[in-house]
Parts: structure tokens; sequence; C-alpha cells
């Protein structure tokens, strides 16, 4: 179910823009790596749930705490541009944010040298508009709710089964 953007979700995807940007300087693995590793890490995992709001958490500490979860890499040498790795954090955090998913999820629709590539055709729009694209181009919807989707297989269903006597 799709959720309108406010104040904090706009504050997280700036926060999260942030963290991928920092990244360049903090890291010694490859932006996808990075990227990786952040999306499927216990810290993002808590910024899904928002549970992290009430943490006095350092930027510092985020690397840190992705080091200890996963060992330090220097793995790959391919680094993005600020720009790219700014967009990608907020794309990804706009997407969890705005349709309730966790971001292991968003990272498997969207892969970060796939969206990569979309930097320079989406970066100036806006991000609800860029991601509406990424998720036409895929064919997946994740704003319906649940009976809108059943009444839809149902009726998918139907066909096939017609279509078959």
């Amino acid at each position: 179910m799709k959720k309108e953007i406010d104040q904090i979700g706009l504050m997280l995807c700036d926060m999260q823009g942030r963290i991928f940007e920092e990244s360049l300087l903090k890291e010694g693995c490859s932006s996808s790596i990075f990227i990786r590793r952040f999306m499927n890490s216990r810290f993002v995992t808590r910024m899904d749930k928002l549970t992290f709001i009430n943490e006095s958490t350092t930027i510092d500490e985020i690397f840190k705490e992705l080091d200890d979860e996963y060992g330090k890499s220097n793995y790959g040498k391919i680094k993005f541009s600020n720009e790219e790795m700014y967009w990608m954090g907020y794309i990804y955090r706009y997407l969890s944010y705005v349709f309730q998913i966790d971001s292991k999820n968003a990272y498997k629709i969207i892969k970060g040298t796939e969206l990569r590539q979309l930097f320079y055709a989406y970066h100036s729009l806006d991000p609800m508009n860029a991601i509406e694209r990424i998720l036409e181009a895929k064919s997946l919807v994740l704003d319906k709710d649940s009976d809108q989707l059943t009444k839809e297989g149902v009726s998918i269903l139907r066909r096939i089964r017609q279509s078959s006597k």
C-alpha cells in the first residue's frame, strides 16, 4: 500500500543519500559492494522499522557497524560519483518508505549497478516519478491493495481456465 512522503520520510531519504555519498570516503570496497552490504544490513533494517530514530548514531558509527557486520573489504575498485551515490541512496529510501517495503526487497527490485545506469535519465525527475518509471519498466505494481490483487489474480485464472477448454 502506497503512503505519501512526509517530513520524516524526506529526512530519511536525505540521510541515506548522505550515507551513500560518504561511503566513497569511508569504504575501501567498490560502490556496488557497499550498496549491497548496506541494503542488507542490520542498520538499514532499523531504518526500515524507524527504530533507529531514537538512537544518536553518527555516520562514522554506521560505517563501523557495517564493518563489524561484514568485515572490512577492499574488494572492487569502481566508485560511483558523489551525485550518483546520493541519488541512489535517496531513491532506495524513497522506494522503501513510500511503498512500505524493506530495503532488502527494494534492492531485489533494482540492483545498484542497474540503478546507476538510470541516473542520467532519471536523476532530474521527481523521485516518485523516477520510481514509477522504474517499476513500470519492470512491469511491477507495488501500490495495489491485497483485495485488488486477489481480484486480478482470480480474473487471470478464469481467463486461463476458459482458454484451455
